[in-house]
């Protein structure tokens, strides 16, 4: 679905990091234990911001408990526990690289590389949750992948666009615009530029000058999302996303214009 070489130009920084902030979640920025193992032996065993922590396991014989032990026992200071068989972690990382193709697209090859964590049930284990949902950079969307490739293959036409915008209060906060080809991959990826706008009005007004401006600068805009931060964050959480979507609409909290009628088939 992503393009092998998309244009990235003319991004806000601002509006890129604030999306991020809402899309996101880093492994990197969670307080976790990480324990690494070869056939039970301890190797390594601490803390990510190197607290003091509780270590009453001397050996790793179950992965499984380990982790979920040790998290009881720091779970005040500690968000995930991470336990890694060394030889394992090998293993992974090799079939993952072997398994890489040029002419996959690059989103197909990450979501294969999260999903190859399953394979290895006790050498790649955290607590609480699956490796593949707590480890890496993850897409906070509340939808699984193949759900989201279904939804533009359903709602969005070649060789248009998609614009997000969220706001806080009358004031745009974050903007995503996607760029999709003739095959429906994503060959666009930028924010509003502010240097080119001058937004007027409440947020709906400013709405129908972004997709105005969306449309003089790129390919037509097919979906035009609007929304204040605090729909968007309700949306995002719940897993009903067409209820919530369906309830913000009628609360006034979001916007969809241009809405296609197959879209607003299924919002009902």
């Amino acid at each position: 679905m992503l393009h092998e070489n998309p244009l990235m130009a003319d991004i806000d920084v601002d509006h890129w990091r604030n999306m991020q902030q809402l899309l996101l979640e880093s492994s990197k920025t969670k307080r976790r234990i990480i324990i690494i193992h070869e056939q039970g032996e301890i190797l390594k065993f601490i803390h990510s911001q190197r607290l003091e922590i509780v270590k009453r396991v001397e050996r790793v014989d179950d992965p499984q408990k380990t982790a979920e032990k040790v998290y009881k026992d720091n779970a005040a200071i500690t968000d995930f526990v991470m336990v890694l068989e060394r030889k394992s972690v090998e293993r992974y990382f090799a079939k993952v690289q072997d398994s890489w193709t040029a002419a996959e697209d690059l989103d197909v090859y990450v979501h294969r590389m999260f999903a190859m964590l399953d394979e290895y049930p006790d050498g790649i284990v955290t607590y609480p949750g699956r490796a593949r949902v707590n480890l890496g950079l993850q897409w906070r969307v509340g939808a699984k992948y193949e759900s989201v490739q279904e939804a533009v293959r359903r709602f969005v036409p070649p060789q248009s666009t998609v614009f997000f915008g969220i706001f806080e209060g009358n004031r745009l906060w974050a903007s995503l615009l996607l760029g999709f080809d003739a095959e429906r991959k994503i060959d666009i990826i930028t924010t509003a530029d502010p240097s080119e706008l001058s937004l007027t009005g409440d947020w709906q007004e400013q709405s129908k000058q972004l997709v105005e401006w969306v449309n003089k600068k790129y390919p037509r805009c097919a979906i035009g999302v609007f929304t204040s931060l605090e729909d968007a964050k309700r949306i995002l959480k719940d897993e009903e996303k067409m209820k919530r979507i369906a309830e913000a609409r009628q609360r006034g909290g979001l916007l969809i214009d241009p809405l296609p009628a197959v879209l607003s088939e299924a919002l009902g």
